[in-house]
């Protein structure tokens, strides 16, 4: 049976966002809107229902339910609200994030930030930097030229409850969830149906220019990275977790040569060996990157460090000697050429959390000279 088309939804960031804007032109225009458009951060233009909108004369909020579309999400129908204050000066909230016309503050049922790696600062109210950034635009764009200044407050209702579903409590965000989103839209799609068009993708590339080799990469830094060094774009995959599976895909197919792109968060899994880099298949994080450091010769404070780590950005922050990342992705490239069982190579760089390259394996730059990078 033919597996149907999943619907997409959008992220409590976006909800966040959505909320701000209607409660905002309330209070600027008057405007009492039933929908609102929001355009994302992949600049996607989405038209979101309005949930509830209440208007005072100084503030005035705004709910709008969440939509996970065919996602599996607790949050899933929720409501994700925004209460925004007119004030003439921004007052000093503890938790708020600052910018120069509004602070960005979490209410009831949105996280704080008790523990470092987050891309958070502890002690602040658990609203990503996506969500705090389309946030940002849409008070830029509706105060364009005016004196007001916004008091920004995120709440979610159910989120104390939710909360306790999800990996918060475990990575040091209490009393509530937080609010996400890189792009804006939750992408849906079954395990199947991804490895399906991932297969259907590398086949396509095998098949289209002859080329015997394929870049495999983990999100956005890889593909700036093969910008950056005149790598061909179009013959590389976003392999999500699935790195076991698309590595037999690449054998399957004919493949010789894969270079491997990754942020060191998921990296540091499959120099462990693990080839579904999924938090709820395997972790060993903290424990990989110890054991490279010890190999590197550590200091023994430092490697308990990395052990008690809340995150891999936070073992990162230990690290002094920084021959680890070239050891590191020396092992994925080691472990995925292990798995294949095969004629073919494989190379590797590795990323920073600011996308800067910070390890590369032995044959790395060979290997892309081959592929016709620019050096």
């Amino acid at each position: 049976m033919e597996e149907k088309e999943l619907k997409n939804g959008y992220t409590t960031g976006t909800c966040a966002a959505a909320a701000v804007k209607v409660a905002l032109e309330a209070l600027i225009y008057g405007k009492k809107a039933n929908e609102v458009d929001i355009t994302t951060l992949n600049y996607k233009t989405l038209k979101i229902p309005v949930q509830k909108l209440r208007v005072r004369n100084n503030f005035a909020s705004c709910a709008i339910q969440k939509y996970a579309g065919d996602d599996p999400d607790v949050t899933n129908g929720i409501s994700i609200c925004a209460k925004v204050q007119l004030v003439k000066e921004v007052p000093q909230i503890d938790r708020g994030a600052y910018y120069d016309n509004c602070v960005i503050v979490g209410g009831r049922g949105v996280g704080l930030v008790t523990k470092k790696g987050l891309q958070i600062a502890v002690g602040k109210s658990a609203i990503n930097p996506g969500p705090q950034k389309m946030i940002t635009s849409v008070v830029n764009e509706i105060l364009d030229g005016s004196d007001e200044k916004t008091i920004i407050t995120i709440y979610i209702p159910e989120g104390r409850a939710k909360a306790l579903k999800t990996y918060n409590p475990k990575m040091g965000v209490i009393g509530g969830i937080s609010v996400l989103g890189t792009t804006g839209i939750v992408k849906a799609m079954s395990e199947e149906a991804l490895k399906k068009s991932m297969f259907a993708e590398l086949k396509v590339m095998r098949e289209d220019k002859n080329r015997d080799w394929v870049i495999f990469a983990f999100g956005n830094y890889g593909e700036r990275h093969c910008q950056k060094i005149g790598l061909d774009t179009e013959q590389m995959i976003i392999i999500s977790n699935f790195v076991g599976f698309m590595i037999e895909s690449a054998v399957k197919l004919g493949f010789k040569k894969i270079i491997m792109l990754g942020h060191i968060a998921k990296a540091i899994k499959v120099a462990g060996g693990i080839f579904n880099t999924h938090s709820r298949v395997a972790d060993g994080r903290m424990e990989t990157m110890a054991a490279c450091a010890f190999l590197v010769d550590e200091k023994l404070e430092i490697i308990r460090k990395i052990l008690a780590s809340n995150t891999i950005e936070e073992a990162c922050d230990y690290i002094e000697n920084k021959e680890i990342y070239h050891l590191i992705a020396n092992r994925v490239a080691f472990k995925m050429q292990e798995y294949a069982r095969a004629d073919i190579e494989v190379s590797a760089a590795i990323f920073s959390f600011k996308g800067e390259t910070i390890g590369e394996s032995d044959n790395y730059q060979r290997m892309v000279g081959e592929c016709g990078a620019i050096k």
